[in-house]
Formats: C-alpha cells, structure tokens, sequence
C-alpha cells in the first residue's frame, strides 16, 4: 500500500507528512510514503500499483489539475483506494460528492499547524480506513464451484491458468499448474463464475487468468501460459488480447 500526500503548498505538504505518517505508524499501517504529488506524477505511479492505496488530496492545486479532478483519475485505477480531501474549501465538500469519487473523508485546513485539533481528524479517519482494510483481507477469496456427475470441484481462482472448450462435447477442461480437470458443463456456464478482472473471456474457446500469461507473440499467435502450456490462435482471433491491453495502456 502507498500513500499519496498532494499539496501544492510545500510547507503545508511537509507538514501533513509529519503528521499522517507518526499517525500511520501508531496505528500499525503498512505503507510505502511516495515521493510524488503533482497530479501527473500521482497517476503515473497509480498505474503501477496494485492498490488500494491512500490519498490525501488538495482541492485547489495551482496545477493543471485540481484534487477532485485527480481523485476521478485515480478511481480508474484504484477503484478500491481511500481517498481522503484536505483542504481550506470546506464550501467544495458538495462537489467532491457529487464528482462520485467516493471519499473516504474531508479534513479541514482551518486548524492546520495546530496538533491538538488536527492530529484527532486525521487518526479518526485512519481508523476507518484500518477497519474497512480488515474487512477486505478477511474477505473469502473468490472461487470456482461446480458439479460434474458425481466430481464436486470446488478451486480458487488465483489458482486457475486457463478454461478451454472441448470440441464436439458439452464439456470444459479447467488446468492448474499442476492439474487439468475434465468437466461436463459449457465453458460459457464456466465463465460466468470467472467474473474476475484477472480473466480474459473474450476468446470463445478459452478464458484466460492473465496473471497466468507469460508471453505473447501476436504474430505468430501464441501464448505461452506459466505451466508451460502454450496455446494457439488465429491473428484474427488474438487481436482481441491485443486490443485489450492496448485500452489497459
């Protein structure tokens, strides 16, 4: 997890570091501080992070982008992202709603500089967030459950390298890394519990966990999967892989 500080003012920026990370430390968060915080800069490093992360926001940035403007970015990328405005215009408080950014909280500068009122704010908002992070950890990871004559198979998706359809039969194989598992249910049946973003089921005989893909040669249509399997497409058929990355760029 990181966690994001943008504030045009560098006195204030510095400032609130000092403050939100002794508060992150007492309350035992694990997190990397970044080092950027111009908006441009934040969505950049956004992208290569797999979140959720915490952001605290400015409003009213001399920069090309104000706050809300950077919390709607970054929900593209961090949907599940704690984002938490700090800031002077208490009177913008109903446009961060409704930008639908989903806030986590809004802090007001009126008190800044002065510990004995803001260090409370900021450690009640962290508490929230160290709560709701503990109900996303404990939450079931997602599986895959079906019945299969007298097979009941029940597997975690992060497990799962790929599905493919058997042709001629109404019948899937569904490979691990270490197994493949013989099923007699409609890939498209298979597909509907894979509702995972890790999955690509655009391909009408396959669906693939892309964390699960290790190379890609579009030319000559192959893709060699992490258990070795290497798999094979028409370049009409693997275009819609390249077009999907090419919207994930």
């Amino acid at each position: 997890m990181k966690v994001f500080i943008s504030d045009d003012q560098e006195e204030q920026r510095l400032w609130l570091t000092d403050i939100i990370t002794a508060q992150l430390d007492e309350l035992n968060f694990n997190y990397e501080l970044a080092s950027v915080w111009q908006p441009d800069d934040v969505l950049q490093a956004v992208k290569m992070t797999s979140g959720p992360n915490i952001y605290f926001l400015d409003i009213v940035l001399k920069q090309a982008t104000n706050g809300i403007e950077l919390a709607t970015k970054i929900r593209d990328y961090d949907p599940d992202g704690f984002i938490v405005y700090v800031s002077v215009r208490d009177d913008m408080l109903p446009e961060t709603l409704s930008a639908m950014t989903t806030p986590t909280g809004f802090i007001s500068k009126m008190d800044l500089f002065n510990k004995a009122k803001f260090v409370p704010r900021v450690r009640e908002v962290l508490t929230v967030i160290k709560k709701r992070l503990t109900t996303l950890n404990e939450a079931p990871e997602p599986t895959l459950s079906l019945h299969s004559g007298a097979l009941l198979l029940k597997l975690k998706l992060t497990d799962i390298v790929y599905c493919e359809k058997v042709h001629g039969l109404r019948t899937a194989r569904i490979v691990t890394e270490h197994q493949a598992y013989l099923v007699h249910k409609n890939l498209s049946t298979i597909k509907e519990q894979l509702g995972d973003s890790r999955f690509f089921n655009d391909f009408q005989s396959y669906a693939l966990n892309l964390d699960k893909i290790v190379t890609i040669d579009f030319n000559k249509g192959w893709i060699t999967m992490m258990n070795g399997d290497r798999l094979s497409f028409s370049r009409g058929t693997i275009k819609k892989l390249r077009a999907y990355y090419q919207t994930q760029e």
